[in-house]
């Protein structure tokens, strides 16, 4: 038995989430955290970078321990980790210099080759200074995970980067060229996904409307049976290949939507399920040295959308918007132990809806959020995006506006102005409102005819009209009735109506004001 113990022993290997490899990068001038499993009590070492640190595993065989901080690096390194003494694992090919995650749903996702200019992109993606780690974001877990599900860092290449997330790549592309370190991209995005599925379960009892939802679902989840679920889906699929190939016959398109395949683990979509997103995705990161997040998320929470039987008695997510925003931001980062970790969010841009949404409300939300929590920042796309399509191609404009932020805010690029306009004040003279904007420096100008103000007269909504006075704007009803609100660009399909703009051609904040607000 003394001779079989020895041999497990010897033969033990150190164990390590699949963020610690090959092709990997690591955050500069930050005390990065390595850490993983091996015997119970063994002593682990970890080289790197001239560095050796040392410690030893608990009773449990989990260890931990920091590496000093280190400036960016474009050389290929190595790190050896020992158990006893004894070599347990290399990780080769290691940069030093900036780690951002890209998170939130699927404009985020939408991958670099179906974007505008995605083959072009694809074909020169040939730059080693830049990473990419991905990984399969629909993994849930009922409880925190220690490792992410198909996880691996690679370098872009024309064979790989196809299925970057567009945004997540154009950033770093931008940020490591203005930069000139290394830029690597974590990918946590998954399309479809609410905000609640992104935040840690204990996390949520913090705000009445998200403990609502995590209560409703552990009541329908505890009675859902997979197996009756898929019996069902099983009919229903066989019914949906009926009338295609019955369509098909007759040269017809089938407009009956395909009957989504049941998980094992949840009752409702996965997109949905409170905090198992979290858990199978981000928590296995955590510990991870990273500067930044960059999201973009909220159309799946721009309307209502939970099934009835979990709905919140306290209403819509919608209604609940920057607080949830506010909840995930602060949850992060007390996970990541980072308390002013950078956010840095897309507004939703510009798109006529085809479900109950509704996205002025919606982008109202996520610029509050920006107005209410340090180190939160946000990308106008009022101008961009496509009527028809939730998904608009143009990438590029949206990573560029991203980026520009994180150079200003977080690497202190002063001499980049990269937010547009913003209202600051509105003061009220009956029939009319002048408007006055932080143009943060930039004149304001108009690109065409003045447009998509309204005003508010009674309780409706109305067209007004609006023209300059000085670097102000003064709105007026059209029939000199008195008016108690003001609001710009608040509508789903914005983009024909966008007329103000900073010289340098970045759009106003879309805005709402009435009297005593």
């Amino acid at each position: 038995m003394f001779v079989a113990l020895m041999s497990f022993i010897s033969d033990a290997k150190i164990k390590m989430p699949s963020i610690f490899g090959d092709n990997m990068l690591l955050q500069r001038n930050s005390n990065v955290k390595i850490w993983g499993k091996a015997d119970a009590n063994a002593k682990v070492d970890v080289e790197f970078a001239s560095q050796k640190k040392s410690t030893q595993a608990d009773a449990n065989g989990n260890w931990s321990l920091r590496l000093d901080k280190m400036p960016a690096n474009k050389n290929p390194q190595e790190m050896k980790i020992s158990e006893n003494g004894k070599l347990g694992k290399t990780i080769k090919d290691i940069l030093v210099g900036e780690v951002w995650i890209a998170g939130g749903q699927s404009n985020m996702q939408w991958r670099l080759a179906k974007s505008t200019n995605g083959a072009k992109y694809v074909a020169q993606a040939n730059n080693p200074l830049i990473r990419y780690y991905n990984q399969n974001t629909r993994a849930l877990s009922k409880t925190p995970a220690f490792d992410t599900t198909n996880g691996k860092w690679t370098k872009p290449s024309p064979k790989v980067a196809g299925n970057y997330s567009a945004v997540g790549y154009l950033f770093a592309k931008k940020l490591q060229k203005d930069l000139d370190v290394p830029v690597g991209i974590i990918f946590t995005a998954l399309g479809g996904s609410k905000m609640i599925a992104w935040i840690p379960e204990e996390n949520l009892e913090r705000l009445d409307y998200t403990k609502s939802v995590l209560e409703g679902f552990k009541k329908k989840n505890a009675t859902y049976s997979y197996e009756d679920a898929l019996k069902k889906w099983e009919k229903d699929f066989n019914d949906w290949k009926k009338e295609r190939d019955s369509l098909k016959a007759q040269n017809k398109k089938i407009k009956t939507k395909l009957p989504e395949k049941p998980n094992e683990l949840t009752s409702i979509r996965v997109t949905f399920t409170p905090s198992w997103l979290y858990n199978g995705i981000v928590a296995p990161l955590v510990n991870y040295s990273v500067r930044g997040v960059i999201w973009y998320q909220g159309e799946a929470d721009s309307g209502g959308l939970f099934p009835t039987e979990i709905a919140s008695p306290l209403g819509y997510s919608l209604q609940h918007f920057s607080k949830q925003m506010e909840l995930l931001i602060q949850s992060w980062r007390e996970k990541f132990d980072n308390p002013n970790m950078p956010f840095i969010q897309a507004q939703l841009a510009s798109y006529m809806k085809q479900y109950d949404r509704d996205w002025g409300r919606a982008r109202w939300e996520q610029y509050q959020t920006t107005k209410r929590v340090p180190y939160c920042y946000m990308a106008n796309l009022i101008d961009c995006g496509e009527e028809k399509d939730i998904h608009p191609k143009d990438k590029t404009t949206v990573a560029n506006r991203m980026c520009n932020i994180a150079l200003c805010e977080v690497y202190g690029k002063k001499d980049i102005r990269p937010y547009g306009p913003e209202m600051s004040s509105v003061q009220y003279d009956k029939d009319s409102a002048l408007v006055s904007f932080n143009t943060f420096g930039k004149k304001l100008i108009g690109k065409g005819e003045p447009q998509g103000f309204v005003v508010r007269v009674g309780k409706k909504w109305t067209p007004a009209k609006a023209e300059f006075m000085g670097n102000k704007v003064k709105v007026s009803s059209l029939n000199g009735k008195e008016i108690s609100g003001v609001r710009y660009l608040w509508k789903d399909w914005a983009r024909p109506n966008v007329w103000l703009f900073s010289e340098d051609g970045l759009p106003a904040v879309s805005f709402t004001n009435e009297k005593n607000n």
